[in-house]
């Protein structure tokens, strides 16, 4: 297939902005407390001595001024990998943590460190590594900014093992208040706000006055924009931006937007990070009801970031042989069926935007697939709805198999066989 272009920059073509209006001099510090099992603080050089045997080389260490008197020493290192330094230091376990832990004796190693703007999701990330794969004992890690706690499963399963990175939204958490709350959801008013954008340098996102029945559409927005700060920046006030097809928002500055609130929706807090509210895409409205009731309708996406796509491309190509035994097993099925992403352009414009285009599979020849176009496409007009191409493994971006209980996808490894162990039965 010689249709796709690997240069093409969606995040130029949505029109965002070079200017940097939405991003913070100074990250702010992040925090996180790695719970360890032990019966007793350890000394400095424990602590230092684990570290460095993990990384495979000497780390320079300094006493610095413990936080607080009845903390024993802290210390400032410098590690390979890690591209500001970090202060550490140990504590008791209080009787919080313990409960949240469930463990009945450790301590507490704390860590800050300012995460590196340019790329905070790998600086996060080898963080975590770090912390979760040397030997250290840490029997789960909290993450302070986005108050996530991660079991050392999980810690192993995402950040030592898996060679996928985690997602983006992995440093931040979104979260979403209605009200009042005793109502029907059309009578609701929902806010979505963004909390750990400011320690990735960028300035905290959020939504008011959102009709209730497109909350879940409108955290797909928030959280979607919020991707897309880490790879470019975000417009001035007023100025419209693309999110997708007819996906159109803009920025408004929160006090602007606060002041258009009645007090019966919630979000009139005070505020003591930055932060900027999306609206509609003329800025007279005070949240983006086209965009969501397009989305609402299900006519198009978010674009995603091309990090978020290589991740998605990754995952989907290293289970290419899954999907082809899934496809295969399932045949011409009304139940349940198989779907691959294609990222299309038109073949006689090597500048053209790509379409991420969704085919069905008909059938499975080898190592490729024989796919149905399941829509009309919005930007290529050389391909229609129901058409057939044939697709291999180098060509998609994400695959997914659609069944009574919910999609799946390349992630979905477990379950999927699980499903196919009883579709067969």
């Amino acid at each position: 297939m010689n249709h796709m272009t690997n240069d093409f920059n969606i995040i130029e073509f949505a029109g965002l902005s070079e200017e940097r209006p939405w991003e913070l001099q100074q990250p702010t510090p992040t925090d996180v407390r790695a719970v360890v099992v032990g019966t007793e603080l350890p000394a400095v050089e424990n602590i230092t001595q684990a570290l460095a045997t993990y990384v495979g080389v000497a780390i320079e260490a300094e006493a610095v001024d413990p936080p607080s008197e009845d903390i024993p020493w802290a210390t400032r290192v410098r590690i390979e990998g890690l591209p500001t330094d970090c202060i550490l230091w140990v504590e008791p376990l209080n009787e919080q943590a313990r409960e949240a832990a469930e463990i009945e004796s450790g301590y507490v190693l704390a860590l800050q460190t300012v995460l590196h703007s340019g790329d905070p999701l790998t600086h996060f990330s080898n963080l975590m590594r770090l912390l979760a794969g040397a030997d250290l004992g840490v029997h789960s890690i909290c993450d302070l900014p986005t108050g996530r706690w991660f079991p050392h499963d999980i810690l192993e399963q995402v950040f030592v093992q898996d060679d996928v990175e985690p997602p983006e939204e992995i440093l931040w958490i979104t979260r979403l208040v209605e009200a009042p709350e005793d109502s029907e959801p059309e009578e609701r008013w929902a806010w979505i706000s963004t909390h750990g954008l400011t320690r990735c340098g960028r300035a905290e996102l959020e939504m008011f006055g959102v009709c209730a029945i497109y909350a879940s559409e409108a955290v797909h927005i928030v959280d979607g924009l919020a991707a897309l700060t880490l790879e470019t920046s975000l417009p001035p006030v007023g100025q419209p931006m693309s999110l997708g097809s007819n996906l159109l928002v803009s920025l408004m500055s929160c006090k602007d937007a606060l002041g258009m609130l009645t007090d019966e929706m919630p979000g009139l807090e005070d505020r003591n990070t930055p932060s900027v509210a999306i609206c509609s895409s003329d800025a007279t409205t005070v949240y983006p009801l086209d965009a969501l009731i397009t989305l609402h309708q299900g006519e198009t996406a978010v674009i995603r970031t091309l990090r978020s796509t290589e991740r998605s491309a990754k995952l989907a190509q290293d289970n290419w042989e899954l999907l082809l035994t899934t496809a295969t097993r399932i045949g011409d099925n009304e139940h349940a069926g198989c779907m691959v992403q294609v990222p299309w352009a038109q073949a006689e414009d090597e500048e053209a935007p790509r379409e991420y285009l969704w085919f069905r599979i008909i059938e499975v020849n080898g190592e490729e697939v024989v796919g149905e176009l399941a829509h009309e496409p919005d930007l290529v007009k050389t391909l229609s709805e129901g058409q057939k191409e044939t697709i291999e493994k180098a060509d998609v971006t994400d695959w997914v198999l659609m069944t009574p209980v919910g999609p799946m996808g390349p992630a979905d490894a477990k379950a999927i066989t699980e499903f196919l162990e009883q579709f067969n039965n």
